[in-house]
């Protein structure tokens, strides 16, 4: 396995060599915690190790690790299959799209592609759950470039995200503009689709119909009463729990 520079990765040939010596030790009847302190390994390394019968499970959380050239190799492939051989040229492309490496990665892994010792990268790998949470909970308008184009692969790749992410946004608009009178017609939609989770959730605003309309409503909100109580806890917390109900009144009041 090679990196972008041709050369052999240093961790793989660590990995397989360590990957070897624990198994050697763990077959002779050695324990883990012995084996760690031979082998001078963290213990839950070597632990790894053991419970890993073939070495290419370890690997693969290497060698397919997100980098970030990683993420322009499929376009800088798809270049070149198209015929731009250039390397001053494939920078100037990736570099327009938001890559902020060196010109000598690039020039690099256009050497391998000409000598034929890489092939075709793997496609992108899907962002984690908690990462696509936030691009869908983060306005349209300021997602930038590269991750709005990772929102709608992914959009595109299932359905039922595709329809919750409208959803979200819909919701969001109804907050942003106060416009209560469309809840009901926003959670008819909801319930056109099959997301358990989503349709729980607009059907618990049924039981306090009145209070979410004139939530969403009403250019007033809570804010100003927030503030007031985190102010309060504040000056009871100064008193380091020896202030009684009077000296907190009291002191409450001067801040005014």
């Amino acid at each position: 396995m090679l990196d972008v520079r041709g050369r052999p990765r240093r961790i793989v040939a660590t990995i397989r060599e360590r990957h070897r010596a624990v198994q050697e030790l763990h077959a002779q009847g050695r324990s883990l915690r012995r084996i760690s302190r031979d082998l001078n390994l963290d213990y839950y390394a070597v632990r790894r190790y053991a419970r890993t019968a073939d070495v290419g499970e370890l690997l693969v959380k290497v060698t397919q690790r997100r980098t970030l050239f990683g993420d322009y190799k499929p376009f800088i492939y798809l270049r070149f299959t198209q015929g731009c051989r250039n390397a001053s040229q494939l920078h100037r492309d990736v570099r327009d799209q938001g890559f902020p490496g060196d010109r000598s990665v690039v020039n690099s892994y256009v050497r391998l592609l000409k000598q034929g010792t890489v092939t075709a990268p793997p496609p992108p790998a899907l962002p984690k759950p908690r990462r696509a949470l936030r691009w869908i909970m983060t306005h349209p308008e300021r997602l930038r470039p590269e991750v709005a184009v990772g929102l709608k692969e992914i959009r595109a790749a299932c359905h039922e995200l595709n329809a919750a992410v409208k959803h979200v946004r819909a919701f969001g608009t109804l907050i942003h503009e106060h416009r209560g009178e469309d809840l009901r017609e926003w959670i008819e939609q909801v319930r056109q689709h099959d997301l358990p989770a989503l349709r729980q959730f607009a059907d618990g605003l049924l039981h306090d119909w009145d209070a979410v309309v004139a939530g969403l409503s009403s250019t007033w909100s809570s804010g100003q009463v927030e503030g007031q109580v985190t102010r309060v806890k504040l000056l009871k917390r100064a008193g380091y729990g020896r202030a009684k109900l009077d000296l907190l009144r009291t002191r409450i009041l001067l801040r005014h």
